[in-house]
């Protein structure tokens, strides 16, 4: 088997073995990795279903990949929600800036108000994770205006760089 695409046959057992049960845990990031590659629409949606479960793994990396899955390349607007709740609640601080990330890409450019108040409330909360929060206001950013700014790299800021007279200026429901 060629370790970098897989063939239908390949591909749909594969995806059975997930949905059934049959993949070892340390394997179920990777194998959600190969169902989406070589990228395929149809077959992302043929396997979103099956993915979705792993949204809330105890395993982080698998939920990583879940939500990239669904959301990144799938560009599923049915898992809104999930990427929301993921930057709320996810156990891991890394993952609830990878959901930002995620929330950014999904809605990019469109202001949909539920991203903005999500991402928005991030940003503000001063309990927060700082780099979360920088995660957090480069998605803000995406939703609002249609992109991150390619120069911005969260992990080369401060909380100092953030416009905040922007953020406050957006309405909870922007």
């Amino acid at each position: 088997m060629d370790k970098d695409t897989l063939d239908d046959q390949t591909w749909d057992n594969t995806l059975g073995r997930l949905k059934s049960g049959q993949i070892p845990a340390e394997e179920i990031a990777h194998t959600i990795v190969r169902l989406g590659k070589p990228f395929d629409q149809s077959k992302i949606i043929a396997a979103k279903d099956t993915v979705a479960q792993f949204l809330n793994h105890p395993d982080s990396w698998v939920r990583h990949e879940a939500m990239w899955f669904l959301t990144a390349w799938g560009r599923l607007k049915e898992y809104q929600s999930a990427l929301i709740q993921a930057i709320r609640t996810d156990p891991d601080v890394d993952n609830r800036s990878f959901a930002a990330t995620c929330l950014g890409r999904l809605e990019e450019g469109t202001g949909e108000p539920n991203a903005v108040s999500a991402l928005k409330s991030a940003v503000e909360d001063e309990i927060l994770d700082p780099l979360l929060r920088l995660y957090a206001y480069g998605a803000l950013r995406q939703v609002v205006i249609g992109t991150s700014n390619i120069g911005y790299s969260p992990h080369e800021r401060t909380l100092l760089d953030i416009d905040w007279d922007w953020v406050h200026s957006l309405s909870p429901k922007a």
